[in-house]
């Protein structure tokens, strides 16, 4: 399933963890990261397969950690930071603001499927909150007018 490039990462994280379990949380990004930023069930038992652990095992550790996503998301995933230091400085408003403008709640998609929305907890970005992250690329300092002119650059 995976491809040739990914598979050389995949082989070479297998060769740096001598008990092939304990590769599972880099190889589980791997495999989001192929699948269009979400992992599936046939994709987890992928990985179970290669880390010889039951499928069981990996869903536990794929539901545990907030970073893995079972249902796709948007072409452009918005993670909005709202722990105590963003919402002091903006952040649950920031949120509503983009709920308001993309026309979604949080943990939603848009019906073209260009974006999605998430709440997150702590971004570790604290310093420089109210802060997001889009798809993989931090933005802080948000405002809601530097939304909207993130948003409507992302729609071109």
């Amino acid at each position: 399933m995976f491809s040739k490039d990914i598979l050389t990462q995949v082989d070479n994280l297998l060769s740096r963890y001598p008990i092939k379990q304990n590769a599972l949380i880099p190889i589980l990004l791997l495999a989001q990261q192929e699948n269009e930023g979400w992992l599936t069930e046939e994709w987890m038992q992928h990985v179970a397969d290669i880390c010889e652990v039951p499928l069981t095992h990996v869903e536990g550790v794929a539901t545990f950690y907030t970073m893995f996503r079972l249902k796709r998301p948007g072409k452009f995933h918005l993670q909005v930071c709202t722990c105590v230091p963003c919402c002091l400085v903006g952040g649950t408003e920031l949120l509503e603001h983009t709920e308001k403008k993309l026309n979604i709640h949080a943990g939603h998609t848009t019906t073209d499927g260009e974006f999605s929305i998430e709440e997150m907890e702590c971004l570790g970005a604290c310093s420089f909150a109210p802060a997001i992250i889009v798809n993989e690329d931090y933005h802080e300092q948000v405002t809601p007018d530097k939304m909207d002119k993130l948003i409507d650059q992302l729609k071109q």
